[in-house]
């Protein structure tokens, strides 16, 4: 009996561990939270994903059936196809040209010596920039008059004024440029933490045996700091998926919709009373955020284990 009792003890202890006094005030804390994610996007996105199913219109009391006519008008709306479009390649350029620039930044700023933490500051200021400040800067900027910044330096070479977010061709790429130069901030800071917790013996150790700087930047630091990369990666697609404030703030997704996205075109769903249909939006865009997320880490993960079998 001793022995069993002595062979059993270890689980025990093992067991009792899950419902110590710090355990169990670390689960009431997280009461709350969990609460909180229940309520407001797992209970909302239920209703959401019931609503795409319905005609609702403004109030729930008024849906009479339930039906898959809102996702058949989805696929058939070419509006929706525009916005589609026009959100996959901001997300695209987003995601590239900002941890692109956060990167190549951070890189430079771990290569110096003195006044790192001066240069993160002033660095990462534009972060504080909300959406209607950079939308604003936008409009003054690339302002399609000839009082605008862009078209006064055109014309003072001798260049025809531009129309800018006013034309259909160049909208899209005009709204990206400021969210570009200004939007590297969070990424640079995550990488640079990144890139200060590689071991210097790391380094030191290519270099003695004539590493060239491109080398030991593609062999030691980005498997290195593949983890930030993926993290990184994964918040601009979803933020680029979710984006509205430029095409809202600036063009409301015109001219010719040529500037609209997911989230604008679900927004002006709503405020047209047609719910039910922007819900069939919002289940859309959730799917495609998890279906370009998993496809990224798939990625991720591959690039990783092939580097290691290198």
């Amino acid at each position: 009996m001793n022995e069993n009792a002595l062979a059993r003890s270890p689980q025990k202890r093992k067991k009792s561990k899950w419902f110590t006094h710090e355990a169990i005030t670390a689960y009431l804390w997280l009461l709350f939270p969990i609460f909180w994610w229940g309520v407001f996007f797992l209970f909302a996105f239920v209703r959401g994903v019931v609503f795409s199913f319905t005609d609702l219109t403004i109030s729930i009391s008024k849906i009479s059936k339930f039906t898959f006519e809102q996702y058949n008008r989805l696929f058939a709306d070419e509006v929706f196809w525009t916005a589609l479009r026009n959100t996959i390649i901001w997300t695209l350029v987003m995601t590239v040209l900002n941890n692109g620039l956060g990167l190549f930044v951070a890189y430079l700023i771990s290569r110096i010596h003195h006044g790192q933490k001066v240069w993160l500051t002033l660095l990462f200021w534009p972060t504080l920039v909300s959406a209607v400040v950079s939308s604003q800067i936008t409009t003054l900027i690339f302002d399609p008059s000839d009082t605008g910044i862009m078209n006064q330096i055109i014309m003072a070479f001798g260049g025809t004024p531009l129309a800018w977010y006013n034309d259909p061709n160049l909208s899209l790429f005009t709204l990206m440029i400021i969210p570009a130069l200004l939007g590297f901030s969070s990424q640079m800071l995550i990488y640079y933490v990144a890139i200060e917790g590689i071991p210097k013996s790391y380094v030191e150790a290519a270099i003695m045996d004539g590493a060239s700087t491109w080398q030991i930047f593609k062999h030691i630091y980005v498997p290195s700091i593949n983890g930030a990369i993926l993290y990184n990666c994964l918040l601009s697609i979803i933020g680029g998926l979710q984006v509205i404030g430029p095409m809202q703030l600036i063009t409301n997704g015109g001219p010719l919709d040529s500037s609209m996205s997911i989230t604008l075109y679900m927004y002006n769903s709503l405020i047209g009373g047609e719910n039910g249909y922007a819900c069939a939006i919002a289940v859309v865009t959730l799917g495609l955020i998890v279906l370009l997320s998993a496809l990224q880490i798939w990625m991720q993960h591959r690039a990783s284990h092939s580097e290691k079998a290198l």
